[in-house]
């Protein structure tokens, strides 16, 4: 397949899959949504001059057997790609939807279980999860690179846009955030 692009010309990065990543003392969970998705911002950023594996970005924050977090995951952006990865305090859906109109990428953490079932790689949901989109169509809703979809040949999957905000909004009320949680990695020259 050829790799498609997105807005602006700029190359759509390759799935990677949480499930090859082996993180010491999870007992085989997975647990490296965050490493994925933030690999395939760096990826997308960076016009695939930097695509490395979530369990790249991973290796680079001190051991933590669980989830890793996105202020972590700024270090290891930081270490590995010489990047800044900026985690806004205020962005609500309006923001997150020009920001995507705009095809400037965007990681994305949620609640899994408020994506329906179709659009989900596992049953078992009740957890949060971090995403990575490339961008908004009005047609087509999302452009969703999902760390648990499996299919390493895969250029992400259009989710509805509704389901994307019920996602961001779930999570920000489970862990009490009074924002949506996201970040990004600026765009770099194509």
């Amino acid at each position: 397949m050829i790799q498609p692009k997105g807005i602006g010309g700029r190359k759509l990065p390759r799935q990677d899959w949480e499930g090859d990543d082996s993180t010491p003392g999870a007992g085989g969970a997975y647990v490296t949504c965050q490493d994925s998705a933030t690999g395939r911002m760096v990826a997308y950023a960076t016009n695939g001059r930097t695509d490395r594996d979530g369990k790249v970005y991973r290796a680079a924050v001190p051991y933590d057997p669980d989830g890793v977090t996105l202020q972590q995951m700024q270090h290891a952006v930081r270490e590995v790609a010489h990047l800044p990865l900026i985690i806004p305090s205020d962005w609500h859906w309006p923001k997150v939807l020009a920001w995507l109109r705009a095809g400037k990428g965007l990681i994305v953490d949620g609640w899994y279980s408020e994506i329906p079932r179709q659009y989900r790689y596992q049953q078992g949901a009740d957890f949060g999860h971090a995403l990575w989109i490339s961008h908004f169509s009005h047609t087509s809703g999302m452009r969703v690179w999902d760390p648990l979809n499996p299919d390493l040949d895969s250029y992400g999957r259009w989710i509805p846009a509704p389901y994307i905000k019920d996602f961001l909004e779930s999570g920000a009320r489970h862990w009490g955030w009074g924002h949506l949680f996201v970040g990004y990695v600026p765009l770099q020259i194509l």
